[in-house]
């Protein structure tokens, strides 16, 4: 185990859905921990919330956990198609996600992926957290 270092990235994500593309950026200070595997943790806004957000990147995988008005926990695993659940102030949803490429490597966390919900395609997502 070693300790924690901070780094300053920047969180891109693109969002399609219904015929539009929506991007989200933020600048923010990601703390690293090496603990068998590596964790990021950092603080995520949301309209006027704040997220407290954890991403593990494993082997082959990455789970990417939110907290705060909204709770989920992300599990994506290039090629395969998970399951997961999602708590809002609109109630509980189930989603299963496919996730078409996940890259770690080079200070970059790229992640493109389809979210679903009861089979049909709620949007097309790319989720980047790079290092600056």
């Amino acid at each position: 185990m070693t300790g924690t270092i901070t780094h300053e990235c920047n969180l891109t994500q693109l969002v399609f859905m219904h015929g539009e593309e929506t991007k989200y950026e933020q600048k923010l200070q990601v703390s690293e921990l090496k603990k068998g595997d590596t964790y990021l943790r950092y603080t995520e806004a949301l309209d006027d919330y704040e997220l407290k957000v954890t991403v593990r990147l494993g082997d082959n995988f990455v789970k990417l956990q939110r907290r705060g008005i909204i709770n989920m926990n992300f599990h994506f695993e290039e090629g395969v198609k998970t399951d997961t659940f999602y708590d809002s102030p609109a109630g509980r949803h189930h989603f299963e996600i496919v996730t078409h490429e996940l890259t770690t490597g080079d200070g970059t966390l790229n992640i493109k992926y389809d979210l679903f919900e009861s089979g049909t395609l709620l949007g097309k997502y790319k989720y980047t957290l790079e290092r600056i």
